[in-house]
């Protein structure tokens, strides 16, 4: 399946002023369907994620099937095939597609979206030698996938640690599972001392705080909990958990592509 996105200007006649629109281009759409991408492109972010997320369930394993569509199709998706179900042809079955190929799609489709939105926003900070991504990045928490513009601080879906162990960040094609890629408390108690502490507040704009000897990283709506760094190739992620005997919510100071 080989598609790919662009933009579209265009003058609305209707008020007269230029616009521009994202569109879907897939070579031979017409063996999925004559509106297969049409019905895609009504497909709403929310929706999206959904999608993204039940199709690696598939695709693992964990979910044997799922489905999705707009209003002429249903793409009934098993773990190795999904189908295209024209719903206006007796739920006839038009098109069959390697569900690989189709959550690809999906997936592409959603980060370009989140990306344009990115680009229109345009206000990332630069900070050193890494870029604060200070719009759009998606957050899973384990359960549930969240839009995030700048900065995270919610309630988990679960307490469950399997669940939310899981957790990860995502922008432009780059994923970190943040509570098990190289995380690192920033305090001086174990992994740094306090002129690496000084250099890293420097570098992410965060305050330092001393309780008995032991320097930590803070803000200033953020002081009772520590702060922790998961880093990989590609991004770092600064967070602190917090709750009562288990950790029931998550603050993401920030997201930072290296």
């Amino acid at each position: 399946m080989k598609y790919k996105f662009e933009k579209y200007n265009y003058l609305d006649e209707r008020d007269n002023i230029n616009k521009s629109t994202s569109i879907i281009l897939i070579e031979n759409e017409e063996n999925y369907g004559e509106h297969f991408s049409t019905e895609i492109k009504n497909l709403t972010l929310d929706y999206l994620n959904e999608i993204v997320a039940s199709l690696e369930q598939v695709i693992s394993g964990e979910l044997e099937h799922y489905d999705f569509g707009y209003e002429v199709y249903s793409i009934e998706c098993k773990r190795e095939t999904s189908f295209v179900i024209d719903t206006y042809n007796d739920w006839k079955c038009i098109s069959e597609i390697t569900t690989q190929e189709i959550y690809d799609f999906i997936r592409d489709w959603r980060n370009y979206i989140i990306e344009d939105a990115s680009t229109l926003i345009n206000n990332k900070v630069p900070n050193n030698d890494l870029d604060l991504v200070s719009d759009h990045y998606i957050f899973f928490d384990g359960v549930k996938l969240h839009n995030v513009v700048k900065q995270y601080d919610n309630w988990l879906s679960s307490t469950d640690y399997s669940l939310w162990s899981n957790s990860y960040v995502e922008i432009e094609k780059k994923k970190i599972y943040i509570i098990k890629e190289n995380v690192k408390v920033l305090s001086t108690f174990r992994y740094f001392d306090k002129a690496e502490l000084d250099l890293l507040a420097k570098k992410y704009n965060f305050k330092i705080k001393e309780e008995n000897d032991i320097y930590y990283a803070y803000t200033d709506d953020h002081s009772s909990r520590q702060f922790e760094i998961s880093e990989n190739d590609e991004l770092a992620v600064i967070y602190c958990m917090e709750g009562g005997n288990m950790p029931e919510s998550i603050f993401i100071y920030g997201v930072f592509k290296k």
